[in-house]
């Protein structure tokens, strides 16, 4: 036996080179089990000597109260110094189980509504400190606030006591209501997006709308309360939530028509403003009554027709459109429109991701109308919003490897054969240097660059595969930052737009809702490549292709 293992048992005095080692001695006891701090006695036989125990204690028996199974061995010394070789170890279980776990789905609970609670972790029977429930799942229905606790018993052997499981009696809590986005000014038909928080149920509202979010159209100004419901259980109703909604006021005019001065054939739309300018307001000039319609390009020079003015103060909602009649008299030796007012186009690069290669064009067109207006390029990527001034294209592998990209911009001849000519504007992007990209413009333009790494938490796919196989069957973007927002477009490989969602919930199974598909409820879109732009409401933006594929 070496030296180490003399001292694991108490023993410091080496052998001597004479010693006959005396047999190990034979432990016996009792081998039932025990319950856990229970005693049993171990004695050891067949020791002419000392008997020396694994615990360190001395003599033929020893009594054990082991909180655990455990293993016990001895040696026998006999009084010249011989140590026998380890007795075979004798083993004392423990029978005592561990105390069960107590879990349940509903924490919170309104008075009277029933839980379900689940004891886990025994393999006995299991005892509750209340003697009215039995069983391992107990449905219980508390009226106030209620610990449960519970033991596991196997054979005669009692474990402790479980953890105490608090089930609170209260009502949830009261939501709490804010306007999405800070929106401080809300103007009659605009929409206003209104949030509640804190609610681990259902969100009622007062005016009967459901849900967390909600997007409404104010028509005067809004009071809403709201209250969480969870199963049967309701809160107290929420302050009330008061959204001013401001009402559109009046534009005035100095005079409701307008006439050309001769030798010019158009007139002059800012004329009907005249002495009733006001300095702190902006005024607008459409072709149409609706506010969503675009501004005239130059309301100094129309021509006869009806048109439509608004004012708006810096911070301020729109005026109703006061209607502005243009009158057009002939005149002797009179000078065309486009060539008094020709029309003129610039063209600026408004952000450029070179990393990506998506290319963010701004235009802008003035004098004679002469729309529609075109878009060419010589790369071979994808436009879209092709027939607008603010078109987005993202360039192609082959682009890249050209290393520019040269956009131009025209508006159709206005007089056809005549002494006008349309406008027109070219920019040319450098693509060599992602890093440092280079773009020619004209002089005057401005230029924002953006180097945007790929984006550590949003995770957009590449593709998906809706063919309601339960995989995959749903385009999901991922790790999208609690309390923002996504809008999502999606484009064909022509550049049209067939799918648009301004506040996207991971619900696009592939179908349309824009052009000519959206009302094909039935079909979904061709497999394929297409084109996105995901914009998330704290100013990101991501533009790539994905794949939809069934």
């Amino acid at each position: 036996m070496a030296t180490s293992d003399l001292m694991a048992v108490g023993l410091t005095k080496p052998l001597s080179a004479t010693c006959l080692p005396p047999n190990p001695p034979l432990i016996a006891g009792n081998r039932a089990p025990l319950c856990r701090g229970q005693q049993t006695d171990l004695t050891a036989s067949g020791c002419g000597g000392t008997v020396i125990w694994s615990t360190g204690e001395r003599g033929a028996s020893i009594r054990v109260s082991p909180h655990q199974t455990t293993r016990y061995t001895a040696v026998c010394r006999l009084p010249d110094g011989c140590v026998s070789c380890f007795a075979e170890a004798f083993t004392v279980t423990v029978g005592t189980p561990d105390a069960p776990t107590l879990h349940t789905t509903t924490p919170t609970v309104c008075a009277g509504d029933a839980l379900t609670i689940t004891a886990a972790h025994c393999a006995g029977t299991l005892t509750w400190t209340n003697p009215t429930l039995t069983g391992k799942s107990i449905i219980v229905r508390p009226t106030q606030t209620t610990g449960y606790q519970a033991t596991c018993q196997q054979g005669a052997c009692v474990g402790p006591l479980s953890a105490v499981l608090t089930v609170t009696v209260a009502p949830p809590t009261t939501p709490l209501l804010r306007v999405a986005n800070g929106q401080s000014v809300v103007c009659v038909g605009q929409p206003i997006t209104v949030e509640a928080d804190a609610c681990a149920g259902q969100v009622r509202w007062s005016d009967g709308g459901t849900g967390m979010r909600r997007t409404l159209v104010a028509s005067q100004t809004l009071r809403l309360r709201a209250v969480c419901r969870v199963g049967s259980c309701q809160s107290d109703s929420s302050a009330v939530l008061t959204v001013p909604v401001q009402q559109p006021v009046l534009t005035v005019l100095a005079q409701t028509t307008v006439q050309n001065a001769c030798p010019f054939q158009t007139a002059d739309l800012t004329r009907a403003i005249g002495g009733a300018f006001d300095k702190s307001l902006t005024y607008e000039f459409r072709a149409s009554a609706n506010l969503n319609s675009p501004l005239l390009n130059s309301p100094g020079a129309v021509l006869a027709g009806v048109y439509y003015v608004t004012s708006k103060p810096a911070n301020g909602c729109s005026s109703l459109p006061v209607a502005v009649s243009a009158v057009i008299t002939a005149c002797t030796n009179a000078i065309a429109p486009c060539l008094s007012n020709p029309p003129m186009a610039s063209l600026r690069l408004d952000t450029l991701d070179a990393q990506r290669g998506l290319v963010c064009l701004q235009a802008r067109l003035r004098g004679f109308d002469s729309s529609p207006l075109s878009w060419t390029y010589t790369g071979s990527g994808l436009m879209t919003d092709g027939q607008s001034l603010r078109p987005r294209y993202v360039a192609s592998e082959a682009d890249h490897k050209m290393g520019q990209i040269t956009f131009a911009l025209t508006t159709p001849d206005p007089d056809g054969t005549g002494p006008c000519t349309g406008a027109s504007a070219r920019l040319t992007v450098n693509l060599t240097n992602p890093q440092s990209p280079t773009v020619v413009v004209p002089k005057g333009d401005t230029l924002h660059v953006i180097n945007q790494p790929e984006a550590s938490t949003v995770f957009i796919p590449e593709g998906f595969s809706p063919n309601d196989d339960g995989i995959n069957d749903l385009f999901v973007i991922r790790n999208v930052p609690a309390g923002l927002t996504v809008q999502l477009e999606v484009f064909n490989r022509w550049g049209h737009r067939v799918y648009a969602n301004a506040d996207y919930r991971n619900d696009w199974d592939g179908t349309a809702n824009q052009g000519i598909r959206a009302n094909d409820k039935g079909a979904g879109l061709p497999d394929g490549t297409y084109f996105y732009v995901v914009k998330t409401s704290d100013g990101r933006e991501f533009v790539r292709f994905m794949t939809i594929a069934r």
